[in-house]
């Protein structure tokens, strides 16, 4: 079978992470890095399009990263930050399809007042395990027009063609699934720690059944968010999750001991080349660090095919 490689792009506290993983007989990191970025990604405000002028600068800055860490894939993908995205989990009439159950999300999502109109978004929507007879869960994700325009401008003038845009902390789930297969058929709250906002998923067989965001400016913050959220998803069938595991820039042991002593459950940083194969000196350089780079390496890890 031919190799073919995929670099997946993320963005963290002012930085652009990108990771290569060339699939082939074996998942291979073929490169980490990051620089400072002169978007921040998390706080665009519906302000982004094609016509920006900050898309020449932002392509000179991911293309001069791309060149700096030998990157060759063949396709490229982009995880957006979760702060200037709409996340919700909200009930559906399961007899809802088509486009009934399109208009119903539309108006769904008008009721919380949206900062971007919703004729501005990107509306996607995919049910969840669990509901019943009657409703549906389902988790739907409203992204700007002109941020997803801008990536794909961006991305016009480079080497590598474009493939997904996702939301970081759904990418980084891919991480988990791959790097911890002895937690596949166990209950995993997974934690994504930004500055000032903590994102958190139920995942239970490799599939995510719930999300929740918190407003957590400071560790107590955190702290206590991991201890509500940890509250609520412990009632449930599955019962209490057999690990907490953490990826974000904030992922740090400090916050770590916090939560592990806030709920008693083993709590670990998503270690984001686990079960890969990186070469030597990524293992060094990043090894006990991977987990800031856990959205980045999920998206290369999707099949790029």
């Amino acid at each position: 079978m031919k190799s073919t490689r995929h670099a997946g792009v993320s963005f963290l506290n002012g930085q652009i992470q990108v990771a290569e993983i060339e699939h082939g007989k074996k998942l291979t990191v073929t490169a980490m890095g990051e620089r400072s970025c002169s978007v921040d990604f998390a706080d665009v405000n519906g302000r982004l399009s094609q016509a920006h002028p900050a898309v020449s600068t932002f392509a000179d800055e991911l293309g001069g990263l791309l060149k700096k860490e030998k990157i060759d894939a063949a396709f490229i993908s982009f995880a957006l930050p979760t702060e200037p995205v709409f996340i919700n989990v909200i009930p559906v009439d399961r007899t809802l399809e088509g486009q009934a159950l399109s208009s119903h999300l539309q108006w769904e999502l008008e009721q919380y007042d949206p900062p971007i109109p919703v004729k501005d978004c990107i509306l996607s929507a995919q049910p969840l395990p669990g509901g019943n007879d009657e409703v549906n869960h389902m988790l739907i994700v409203s992204v700007h027009r002109g941020t997803i325009g801008f990536l794909k401008k961006a991305a016009s003038g480079l080497k590598p063609g474009l493939k997904f845009i996702d939301i970081d902390h759904f990418t980084a789930e891919k991480s988990l699934r791959i790097n911890y297969p002895e937690l596949k058929d166990k209950a995993v709250m997974l934690l994504g720690l930004r500055p000032g906002r903590t994102d958190a998923s139920l995942v239970l067989g490799g599939e995510v059944c719930d999300h929740r965001a918190y407003a957590t400016p400071g560790p107590q913050e955190v702290k206590a968010a991991a201890g509500r959220y940890f509250e609520n998803i412990s009632k449930r069938e599955s019962g209490k999750p057999a690990r907490v595991i953490l990826h974000g820039v904030d992922a740090t042991y400090g916050i770590i001991s916090l939560i592990q002593h806030e709920i008693g459950i083993e709590t670990l940083p998503l270690h984001a080349v686990r079960k890969l194969s990186p070469s030597k000196a990524l293992s060094e350089e990043y090894g006990s660090e991977s987990a800031r780079f856990a959205a980045a390496i999920g998206l290369a890890l999707r099949a790029p095919a």
